[in-house]
């Protein structure tokens, strides 16, 4: 009965009907596998053993790829490197993972997985075949990695991304790949030599964009505006010489002394009839771009705006016309003006001191924006980009959503945007007619007013900064009148609704629930202790789980079930959906709580309307332990000794252990980001997991209620 209730549950909110193409350059769509599931990825689906950990989380959280062209081309290389070893390559699958941190690495059950971060740094073909060698080497010595043991969700933080900016092995691991991987792989295949220096380069400049291009101030500047020049800085940082840095904690460790041993074996070995091209040098352009362009999706759903707008001013370059790129650009200001005006902006920006080379222009000048300023610009790329494109009702949404930040929140004015370019010289012009007067006008007197304020050109005072001067060219625009009157109409209209709302029961039957994140403190230099919390943190949620779905079905909802432990019966479609709510899971978390419109709402509208439902609902623990002695505990046993019958029960209450237990309960709509319920309480209990149970079952039931 279990398991046919568990089935129905998984059929019903994840068999969604998807038809998907092939995504192309010019086509782009955020990349998602295809075909059926590789039967190695099915049966690790659903398992707990420590030793697929990496590989289980990186399936948990939707980031392997498979069936796609980027497969297709890695399978190719590879296929090339092990002509001569066909046992081998029976043992070896090649997966993507979508990280845009540049890395590969393989596991002990024969996974090789390659990031598109690390394929959209390559020169060429050959430099992927000398890494998949390498990684390949790691898999046939059996090379330990026990650094997958460090799953680091206790703390809350990204395990993937943990793993992936941390992974590394020994030095003599990493010489011994180097040197099997020549002697058996490259150097049994027709990939020449004279790549060596360039893989090397991929690894120890791994950090920097795609291109180095001088940032184009035409980009955020008109004719009629400019900012000020503090705004930009004279000299960029130069990109400083890796040689010499001591990388014991990089991804590969001691990348110079790696490639003069390299260089080493390779001396003396003939290049002819080598290539550094098997396939046509035109497929390996095509493969590199999608993945570009995938780590510009990956970028945006981390928030990492800076890095999304210079690398798609280095693409604009060689795709010019590409619409994802264009969207993306408009995308990241848009994200950008939200942390400006909502929350922290260390949280989308990299401190420009740390940025090298020509990006760090770009890190600088987002840093030197106002609200305001960021709001505007904003705007204007929402603007131009829906005029160019009006059927795509994203621009229009975000229009909206920063109309309302800058003459709601930011409270502008109309009247506020100059109609004269800066440096306009006013004298030259005719005084203004004065058309307050006119009685032949039509409407009330609050129409006249109205109508003449939008006709009056608005000359700009010594007090105008470069944000009154950023609408000169569409703030006289009709359609944007009359959507700006609307949007502050119902901005309005919504505040004085707020205030004068009672509570009201929630309108929803189906709620959408994640499996809980629950915390466990552990000793993050400790292996044991980290296997420990780990162990303990999947039973916990694992309970958790079980109470929240009889918790919801006690307050009459439909529960769906969205459990990662199902994924073992999973089809491609399934896996494709589960992976685009894990991925909107973690852009939701990177807002930080704030209410913004998320780059996947078509995908997620889909998925909406056919489970008729779009509310999840999130629970997030986290449990340490706190002072043993407190005050209740010396108030019991004073009172146990007026009162000894109680004495047994004050002495187990002084022995048992006292944790402090934070809870967040969030119900969101997961279709426009908006949070209709947040609860966040901390208590001090040596019965956790009973005040925790309870805890999330008031929190539903005073909101189901109306009482929250």
């Amino acid at each position: 009965m279990e398991k046919r209730f568990v089935a129905l549950i998984v059929s019903l909110v994840f068999s969604l009907g998807i038809s998907w193409a092939q995504s192309s350059v010019d086509n782009f769509s955020p990349l998602q596998s295809e075909g059926p599931i590789p039967s190695r990825l099915s049966d690790m689906m659903g398992k707990a053993d420590d030793k697929e950990s990496f590989v289980l989380s990186a399936l948990k959280e939707g980031r392997v790829l498979y069936g796609t062209s980027l497969n297709a081309y890695v399978q190719q290389v590879a296929d090339n490197l092990l002509e001569a070893y066909p046992q081998l390559k029976s043992e070896l699958q090649f997966y993507i993972l979508k990280s845009p941190v540049v890395n590969a690495y393989s596991t002990e059950q024969g996974c090789i997985f390659v990031n598109v971060g690390l394929l959209a740094q390559l020169s060429n073909e050959a430099e992927l075949a000398f890494i998949l060698a390498h990684e390949i080497a790691h898999y046939t010595e059996h090379h330990s990695d026990l650094l997958g043991e460090y799953k680091n969700k206790y703390q809350g933080a990204d395990f993937i991304q943990y793993y992936l900016n941390y992974h590394s092995r020994s030095r003599e691991q990493e010489a011994d790949a180097d040197k099997v991987a020549i002697e058996r792989y490259f150097g049994h295949s027709s990939y020449s030599y004279s790549v060596m220096d360039g893989v090397f380069d991929v690894l120890q400049y791994s950090e920097l964009p795609f291109d180095e291009l001088p940032f184009d101030h035409n980009l955020v500047e008109t004719s009629f505006y400019q900012f000020p020049a503090n705004y930009f800085l004279p000299n960029v940082a130069p990109i400083a010489d890796r040689s010499e840095i001591i990388d014991t904690l990089s991804t590969h460790p001691n990348l110079e002394k790696r490639r003069t041993a390299v260089k080493l074996q390779v001396t003396g070995l003939s290049d002819a009839g080598r290539s550094v091209f098997l396939q046509p040098e035109s497929s390996f352009k095509a493969m590199r771009d999608l993945a570009r362009l995938e780590c510009i999706h990956q970028w945006l759903v981390s928030h990492q705006y800076d890095k999304v707008i210079y690398n798609c001013h280095v693409l604009k370059h060689s795709m010019p016309d590409n619409k994802f790129v264009d969207k993306s650009m408009v995308t990241a200001f848009y994200g950008l003006s939200k942390h400006k005006n909502y929350g922290q902006v260390s949280h989308a920006l990299t401190p420009y001191k740390e940025v090298e080379g020509e990006m760090q222009q770009v890190s600088y000048f987002l840093s030197k924006l106002s609200r305001q300023e960021s709001s505007l610009l904003a705007l204007r790329f929402a603007w131009n980009a829906h005029r160019e494109f009006p059927e795509d009702a994203f621009y229009m949404d975000l229009i909206k959503d920063e109309m309302k930040d800058v003459f709601v929140k930011n409270k502008m004015k109309y009247t506020d945007f100059s109609d004269y370019p800066m440096g306009f010289d006013l004298g030259s012009l005719e005084p203004q007619p004065n058309t307050s007067g006119n009685s032949k006008s039509e409407g009330n007197k609050y129409d006249r007013i109205k109508h003449n304020n939008q006709q009056e050109m608005v000359r700009p005072t010594e007090k105008f900064k470069t944000g009154n001067y950023m609408l000169v060219d569409i703030h006289r625009d009709s359609l944007f009148v009359s959507l700006m009157n609307s949007v502050v109409q119902s901005a309005e209209n919504e505040q004085i609704l707020n205030a004068i709302a009672t509570p009201k029961a929630a309108d929803m039957s189906k709620l959408l629930i994640v499996r809980p994140l629950c915390g466990v403190e552990a000793d993050r230099n400790d292996l044991k202790s980290l296997q420990k919390a780990i162990r303990k943190s999947d039973k916990q949620e694992d309970r958790l789980t079980l109470n929240l779905v009889r918790s919801a079905k006690k307050l009459k909802l439909k529960p769906l079930f969205f459990d990662t432990k199902q994924m073992a019966q999973f089809d491609t479609r399934q896996y494709n959906d589960y992976a685009t709510i894990q991925q909107w899971y973690r852009e939701y978390k990177q807002a930080g709580g704030i209410e913004m419109q998320y780059q996947q709402s078509d995908e997620l509208a889909r998925i909406a309307k056919e489970l008729d439902c779009n509310r999840m609902c999130l629970v997030v623990t986290n449990s340490s332990k706190y002072n043993f002695f407190s005050y209740y505990k010396l108030q019991s046993l004073i009172f146990s000794i007026a009162c000894p019958y109680i004495f047994p029960f004050a002495l187990a209450q002084l022995a048992m252990p006292r944790y402090s237990t934070n809870v967040d309960v969030v119900i969101t709509d997961f279709t426009t980001g908006k949070q209709v319920l947040h609860s966040s309480n901390t208590y001090y209990s040596p019965m956790r997991e009973s005040y925790l149970n309870a805890e999330v079952y008031n929190e539903l039931y005073k909101f189901v209620k109306g009482k929250k």
